[in-house]
């Protein structure tokens, strides 16, 4: 107990800041969302499905300017990168496999994004706002999708875990080919997280993903239990 109370402790103070400011954004976001019944029907609301996108043409533009873009870190290889940018399959898809999708892979991604971190506190202003700015778009997302009459099912939950093992094994198969460490399948990250309590590789990031697996689990049997209302 006394080592996870140490992950809180040591999270650096511009995280703990970045997430409450993210926070309130989305819930003032979330406040609109249900206030005015806004629908992807909607052109109006398009643009948001973009903000992914520009996000990362942001960051990546941004590493080329002052010379720190690196194969071995800035590619958008990691999961949480991935989810947010798949926003914009609402595009192409049915937005109700989306929201599946979006529901479990994004709200997980967010959780463990703010309550612990790879972020240090003294990166770039570019690489805050691809950190806060994929995360919150990610928690938005996963809970507007509630708003829209979305209730996850057997279906959703299967489709997500197998989804996210497909991405795990796809981004651990670039590391192995280019040396890198995307998603971290090769080596724990560094910084406040839970990963420091963990077992080396490969046991904790089976453990990462069996954690995976248990809030999905949650997160379908909160999401599911409003059916009965």
């Amino acid at each position: 107990m006394n080592k996870i109370i140490s992950v809180f402790s040591e999270l650096p103070q511009s995280h703990i800041v970045a997430t409450c400011i993210t926070l309130v954004i989305i819930g003032v976001l979330l406040y609109l969302q249900y206030a005015n019944n806004w629908s992807f029907d909607k052109k109006s609301f398009s643009p948001l499905l973009f903000i992914p996108l520009i996000i990362e043409l942001v960051y990546q533009l941004s590493t080329l300017i002052d010379g720190t873009w690196s194969y071995k870190s800035s590619l958008p290889l990691e999961f949480s990168y991935i989810t947010s940018l798949s926003v914009l399959t609402y595009l192409v898809f049915n937005h109700k496999k989306v929201n599946g999708w979006l529901y479990f892979a994004g709200i997980w991604s967010a959780t463990a994004a703010f309550i612990n971190t790879i972020m240090f506190g003294n990166e770039p202003w570019y690489i805050f706002l691809r950190y806060y700015g994929h995360h919150g778009i990610l928690l938005f997302f996963g809970l507007r999708s509630l708003f829209w009459d979305f209730r996850p099912r057997l279906n959703d939950y299967f489709r997500s875990i197998a989804l996210t093992v497909f991405i795990l094994i796809f981004v651990h198969i670039i590391n192995f080919i280019i040396g890198t460490n995307y998603m971290f399948t090769y080596s724990k990250p560094n910084g406040a997280n839970f990963s420091q309590l963990m077992p080396e590789w490969p046991d904790y990031l089976i453990l990462i993903l069996s954690l995976g697996v248990f809030y999905y689990t949650v997160l379908y049997f909160v999401g599911k239990r409003k059916l009965r209302e």
